[in-house]
């Protein structure tokens, strides 16, 4: 082998250990470079996983809350009214006071007590300081001359109720007092007049009630009209004299009478049942209304909502 041949051979062997060189730094450098993706890989996972549970910590829980007791609440609705302010106690606690601005005076006060089948409170009610009841047996709705006890519209009042104590057995009046239950809870509330178109009615029975027969032969009769039982009615008689002039409806509504276009009731009734209101001739005067009898007079009938039978009669007095 001469020198030529030698140099040959050794190039040779430098070329495939080249070779091998670079073939075993590809393969290092394909596992480092597979390292730090494996670690980029992790290290996204645990951000997200950490964002995730972030956000489930700021979420709010789907646990469901147990249901809320609801607050015990005289009726919203009571007698053409609807409840302004309401306030309650338990014993042994003995008041409860409500504070309301009105719009009108035309206004009720409601009043429950709850003490059991046997025991019944004795209470006393004052309006803005004007005593209003004094042992009186506690529960019901009345009204009152408001304007009497202070009340103005615009301005706030105050109803405070006082629990006396408990009415005992006797036939003394006012009954004996004697000392509280243990337990037991009471309500005032005060309700003010809605428009009749406002007012929700109850459900409608499938049957309504009739009319009883009238007191005495009417000397005028005026009845509804069944294809439009909301329908105005105008009639021109002859006055009768010093009757009674009676107004009757059997289902929620009202009614305004005139005669001679002045008006003599405004009646309304707020259930399923037969109501009534009756007024005397003998008062209009004061309305500026003077009948003789024979002259002729307009009488006028305007319901509203009504949606059974009404009549109205002119019946000789009681």
């Amino acid at each position: 082998m001469n020198l030529t041949d030698l140099r040959e051979v050794l190039r040779d062997r430098a070329e495939l250990a080249d070779s091998s060189h670079e073939a075993r730094m590809a393969g290092v450098r394909a596992r480092v470079t597979a390292a730090k993706q494996r670690r980029a890989v992790a290290g996204a996972a645990f951000v997200v996983l950490a964002l995730v549970g972030i956000v489930y910590a700021l979420l709010p829980r789907l646990d469901q809350p147990e249901p809320a007791v609801p607050p015990r609440s005289l009726p919203e609705y009571q007698f053409g009214t609807r409840l302004l302010t309401q306030a309650w106690g338990d014993l042994p606690s003995t008041s409860a006071t409500v504070r309301f601005v009105p719009r009108s005076l035309d206004l009720m006060l409601f009043i429950k007590c709850d003490t059991g089948p046997t025991d019944k409170l004795l209470i006393s009610i004052t309006v803005n300081g004007h005593p209003f009841a004094e042992n009186r047996t506690c529960g019901g709705a009345s009204s009152a001359n408001w304007s009497n006890l202070g009340v103005v519209v615009g301005q706030q009042s105050v109803i405070t109720l006082t629990v006396d104590g408990k009415e005992g057995s006797g036939t003394s009046n006012p009954p004996p007092v004697l000392p509280s239950p243990e337990s037991g809870s009471f309500a005032l509330g005060v309700g003010e007049a809605v428009p009749v178109s406002e007012y929700p009615f109850p459900p409608r029975p499938q049957t309504l009630e009739t009319f009883p027969p009238s007191l005495g032969e009417p000397a005028i009769e005026v009845r509804s009209d069944a294809a439009d039982p909301a329908g105005r009615k105008e009639i021109t008689a002859a006055w009768p004299g010093d009757n009674e002039l009676h107004a009757e409806m059997n289902t929620p509504g009202r009614m305004r009478i005139l005669v001679n276009d002045v008006e003599v009731i405004n009646y309304s009734h707020w259930t399923y049942g037969l109501g009534s209101s009756h007024t005397l001739p003998g008062n209009w005067p004061r309305r500026g209304l003077q009948l003789t009898k024979g002259q002729q007079v307009k009488i006028t009938v305007i319901p509203e909502r009504t949606t059974g039978e009404w009549r109205v009669t002119l019946t000789p007095r009681r």
